[in-house]
């Protein structure tokens, strides 16, 4: 015991369950010494242990009924054990039942100094400590109210008060803070942190995967009575949201046969494409009660942004995602479906043998020139633009180059500019460019957005969340499937090329393409940094992404002495490939503006993201972009 707080030893908890109903004690009694109470015996833990060192926070997860409460109970001394032993070393503040020692006819006022008492506080300890109990629980405007008035949040706000005036041993606490507001919440859990940080254990209950990994380093699953699984706490918490969504994914497949079988093949949206436009539309529209299919000619869901777990890894297959955004709704409403880790993007460039950092800012200036501060940046820039004469860009060099100067654009634009578009910077419109943005401050924050992050686990998470509820079918093309089923849906949500779903009768749009060269490397880090540009021409590729770096949490959590990386090359796009992003100059357009025209009179088509609208969004503008369509079409239906 001299190395552990609390130690758990082959604990079985056994209840006696009644099989008849019993309606007083008479009754009971009567039945009782005739020998007609039938019992049956339900194991509530089965043989579990659990050994917690000093300073540790264990997360108890699992389903209801799972043995979570039940554990905590035992180590808090409110159950004993039927086999097994439980040796607890100091004092305990077991958070269980917030207010369950409350008197619902005293005031707060009077419960304060009873609750305290039976915490076992003398009457001067609680006068000493009344005020900040008070504080903290924010009930002032209450004191002298009777508690029995006070709503389930006022009473988990005063009873966590209450039990966390002083840091005991070991603090225990069951799913008792879901009843309190977001504010309130947060206010505990830095309070929890707080006694963590000055030696207190904790063992903590709650049915929120997620706030057991940060309040957590270690975690206990138990299934039915028994333990599943312990260890690190994100390793073991992903394990268990990895099962229970597979189970939530077979309910609602039961679900989705269940209503085919009562209302047929028949869709009220057919959406093509399986990306972040589509699947946000069919969420929402199926939200609203309305059946959709997603189909796509992929084998696989999540369109560009679908990531794939390589032992461990999360790889971007179709290139680097960061999201950012600075639209509070949609980062909220993404952070419905995965939660988000705080990476920053500070990419790097590599010109020759020089390493710069990215966006442009101090540290590149000083990088470049051997200076230090702003002013001096700002006046050899200034002075390279004002010796080129620039007056009317004509095309995006001279854009580029009125904008930055002549090191900068030589150094880290032409080349990767040129190898991204496949033709020399003098062919490309102005246009492109429209601004460079300069920092004149030592800051490698690549977005100025408010809101940052990668999911943790992968962005596939996000789109098989959004589809959960929905129909899918992969490596379906839409041509054949409309020939094949005709009748079968009352209109279509297209996410495609909207020169193809023309059958090209204009012409072809022009787009590029990226090729990926992915391999994985015998060694722990290979280039110490998520993203890599390469912006010198003679190098093939445009950037070298370590994919590792995206999740550094996870690293942290479980290192591995591989890592994988994807080089990629940006190239001309041609039929059967996979179109990427349009070539925005004049001539294409026009022929866009033609095929739009085309596309008004699809009275039953709807038309969205990046090919849908021949248009670059990033992912944040095609989340909004799909919330506001699916809102107007439903609008418009009712």
């Amino acid at each position: 015991m001299d190395n552990y707080v609390v130690e758990v030893d082959d604990v079985t908890v056994r209840f006696n369950l009644s099989n008849e109903k019993v309606d007083n004690l008479k009754e009971y009694a009567i039945k009782l010494m005739k020998h007609e109470l039938m019992f049956q015996e339900f194991l509530a833990l089965k043989n579990v242990s659990l050994k917690v060192k000093k300073g540790e926070a264990w997360g108890l997860i699992g389903t209801n009924g799972s043995g979570k409460s039940t554990l905590l109970k035992v180590i808090a001394g409110i159950l004993k054990p039927y086999r097994g032993s439980v040796r607890v070393a100091g004092s305990i503040a077991p958070l269980i039942e917030l207010g369950a020692g409350f008197d619902g006819n005293l005031t707060a006022r009077e419960n304060i100094y009873m609750n305290g008492t039976l915490l076992g506080h003398s009457k001067k300890f609680m006068e000493e400590h009344f005020d900040e109990v008070v504080e903290f629980a924010e009930i002032k405007k209450f004191l002298d109210s009777p508690i029995k008035n006070f709503s389930s949040g006022m009473k988990a706000r005063l009873g966590f008060a209450v039990a966390t005036i002083v840091n005991p041993d070991v603090l225990i606490v069951d799913e008792v803070l879901e009843v309190g507001d977001y504010r309130f919440r947060k206010k505990c859990n830095e309070r929890m942190q707080e006694m963590r940080e000055s030696g207190t254990t904790l063992l903590y209950v709650s049915h929120n995967i997620n706030s057991v990994k940060k309040l957590c380093d270690h975690a206990i699953w138990l299934d039915k009575g028994v333990e599943r699984m312990a260890g690190d706490a994100v390793t073991v918490c992903e394990a268990y949201q990895q099962e229970q969504d597979e189970l939530e994914k077979i309910r609602l497949k039961k679900k989705r046969e269940k209503e085919r079988k009562k209302r047929g093949n028949n869709y009220d949206y057919l959406i093509v494409g399986a990306g972040l436009f589509g699947a946000v539309f069919a969420h929402e529209a199926r939200q609203a009660g309305k059946r959709c299919l997603v189909i796509d000619r992929r084998t696989h869901i999540g369109g560009n942004i679908y990531t794939e777990n390589v032992d461990g890894i999360q790889v971007h297959k179709y290139g680097a995602h960061i999201f950012h955004t600075s639209d509070k709704e949609v980062w909220e409403y993404v952070n419905q479906f995965a939660e988000f880790n705080h990476y920053i993007n500070s990419p790097m460039a590599v010109y020759k043998d020089e390493l710069y950092n990215l966006p442009f800012n101090m540290n590149t200036f000083s990088k470049m020139w051997g200076i230090r501060t702003p002013e001096e940046a700002q006046k050899i820039i200034a002075d390279q633009i004002a010796d080129l004469h620039i007056t009317e860009p004509q095309n995006l060099e001279e854009q580029a180059l009125s904008l930055v100067g002549t090191d900068v654009y030589e150094k880290l634009i032409r080349g990767y500019t040129e190898k991204q578009w496949g033709r020399p910077c003098k062919e490309l419109p102005s246009f492109i460019i429209k601004r460079l943005p300069l920092r004149f401050t030592y800051d490698n924050n690549y977005f100025n957005d408010r809101y940052q992050g990668i999911p943790m686990g992968g962005y596939t998470k996000i789109v098989e969340a959004l589809l959960a509820d929905v129909d899918v079918k992969l490596g379906v093309d839409f041509a054949a499937y409309q020939k094949e089923n005709p009748g079968t849906f009352k209109k279509v949500v297209y996410t495609g090329m909207i020169d193809e779903y023309f059958d090209y009768r204009l012409g072809h749009l022009q787009y590029r393409t990226v090729r990926f060269e992915t391999e994985r490397l015998p060694e722990s880090n290979y280039q110490g940094n998520a993203v890599v540009n390469y912006t010198e021409a003679a190098v093939p590729y445009t950037r070298i992404i370590e994919h590792k770096h995206f999740e550094p949490e996870r690293e942290k959590a479980e290192p591995k002495d591989f890592t994988v990386i994807s080089r990629e090359y940006s190239q001309e796009w041609k039929p059967g490939m996979e179109p990427y992003y349009p070539v925005n100059d004049e001539k294409n357009g026009q022929l866009y503006e033609e095929y739009r025209k085309l596309a008004d009179q699809e009275k039953n088509v709807i038309f969205g993201g990046r090919l849908g609208h021949y248009k670059y969004y990033d992912m944040d503008k095609v989340i909004r972009e799909a919330l506001e369509c699916v809102r107007e079409e439903l609008k418009r239906k009712d």
